[in-house]
């Protein structure tokens, strides 16, 4: 069981220790920096000498997109919204003509003589 003397002796040199700056001498430092250079290279796996070759813009792109899974994903919604873009069902044009109104053409010119159209 502690007294109360042996706990402010205790105390009293815990705060010495945490007052004290005791820096580490030079060799102590270098001896601790060469033996934490030894285990790095002894747990690092060795290194291969040639480097991965070199990728195409093709697969880059290819591997930036997650794949050929991610690739025909990709290219069935495409050609799904193309498909829709140019052969688009009656509900879709219905819908978009009750929100929107109908279809007005803009002429480029002020008279579309280039295309032979006059209007």
């Amino acid at each position: 069981m502690m007294t109360t003397d042996n706990e402010k002796l205790l105390e009293q040199t815990f705060a010495q220790m945490v007052a004290q700056d005791a820096p580490l001498s030079e060799g102590l430092m270098d001896r601790i920096m060469f033996d934490a250079d030894q285990v790095l290279t002894e747990r690092m796996p060795a290194v291969e000498a040639s480097p991965e070759p070199m990728q195409g813009f093709g697969a880059a792109l290819l591997d930036a997109i997650g794949g050929w899974m991610s690739f025909g994903g990709l290219t069935a919604a495409a050609m799904t919204g193309l498909w829709v873009g140019v052969f688009p069902p009656d509900l879709i044009y219905d819908y978009s003509t009750g929100v929107w109104g109908d279809t007005i053409e803009v002429p480029l010119l002020e008279s579309d003589v280039f295309s032979g159209l006059e209007g």
